[in-house]
């Protein structure tokens, strides 16, 4: 029987990857541990190496099968170290900081950041103003484009995984205008509080990295968040008014709420999606639609559907959300 050699190491690889990020967000592993056996790296190489050696022998299969299962191990930890297993591969963020500011004579404001490898720190503060701080390595430098109604800014390195490329950002917006943000974020540790600020959409595509955002007190029309290889903590209130979506690939998410809110979760949920919504307290009704009492006449309403891929969804952890 003929055996596609290249689709058994695909297929071996990424069931071999889903596994161990699962096995990771579930605690099966130590997530620092996976980021030291990236340190073993050449490993991959000399398998890959051995295979293809052995690729005109009778041993082919069993080298194929070796090397998809070393592949697949490896990249698994590199999704489950999420920022921690790239960040150390793009510099330290040393070099030059350079202060940019201005102001929204709009009452509102589209923001648009992109950062690839870094950190990034997003605040409101009182008034209509905005002010960016960038740390830059290198030659790298950061491009800004801002009016009356807008803020722009990339990252101009060429992302990760590369050296010399890393870059940090600490911005603050005006908490009087109500804002369309819009972040995307590649191997990048980012911590955006946005707790009392109003929203018509917030988007974030947070990849290989992780992004706490607090929503405390704040009020988002439309959330659209969609995380790939890495982790994600919403914090939330009694105050919060929300409406969206989460999605995650090979991760994890953390949502914390106060008991009083108004929360409905639908949850479109696979045999690789784990989330302890079974056990919350909340009402279950249909498929995957899980309701807290009084959630019709709340105040305040936290209303999201979810969807995952090798990964994982807590209520309210037992540990606490920091």
């Amino acid at each position: 029987m003929h055996v596609n050699r290249g689709l058994l190491f695909w297929g071996l690889a990424l069931v071999t990857a889903g596994v161990v990020a699962l096995g990771a967000t579930q605690g099966w592993f130590e997530i620092p541990a996976m980021a030291e056996m990236w340190n073993l790296w050449p490993v991959i190489l000399i398998v890959i190496g051995l295979a293809i050696v052995l690729s005109r022998t009778p041993f082919a299969v069993i080298g194929v099968v070796v090397a998809a299962l070393v592949v697949g191990f490896a990249g698994g930890a590199a999704i489950a170290a999420g920022a921690g297993g790239f960040l150390g591969t793009c510099g330290q963020g040393q070099g030059a900081q350079e202060t940019s500011n201005g102001d929204f004579s709009s009452t509102t404001a589209s923001v648009d950041l992109t950062l690839n490898c870094g950190d990034l720190t997003l605040g409101l503060a009182d008034g209509s103003g905005w002010e960016a701080m960038t740390t830059a390595e290198g030659d790298q430098h950061v491009s800004l484009e801002a009016d009356s109604g807008s803020l722009t800014m990339r990252s101009n390195n060429g992302g990760f995984p590369f050296r010399d490329d890393r870059q940090d950002w600490t911005v603050t917006l005006g908490r009087d205008v109500d804002y369309d943000l819009s972040l995307t974020l590649n191997a990048t540790d980012s911590h955006v509080s946005l707790d009392g600020g109003q929203f018509s959409r917030v988007r974030a595509d947070p990849n290989a990295g992780s992004l706490d955002i607090n929503l405390s007190g704040s009020e988002v029309r439309e959330l659209d968040l969609h995380v790939n290889a890495g982790s994600l903590l919403v914090l939330t209130d009694a105050d919060t008014q929300l409406a969206g979506s989460i999605g995650v690939n090979a991760g994890s998410v953390d949502l914390c709420t106060a008991p009083e809110a108004g929360l409905r979760i639908t949850v479109d949920a696979n045999v690789t999606f784990a989330h302890n919504l079974d056990d919350s307290g909340l009402q279950k009704s249909g498929e995957g639609t899980y309701t807290s009492d009084g959630f019709e006449s709340a105040a305040h309403t936290i209303d999201l559907a979810l969807e995952g891929n090798a990964a994982s969804f807590t209520l309210n952890p037992e540990e606490g959300c920091a």
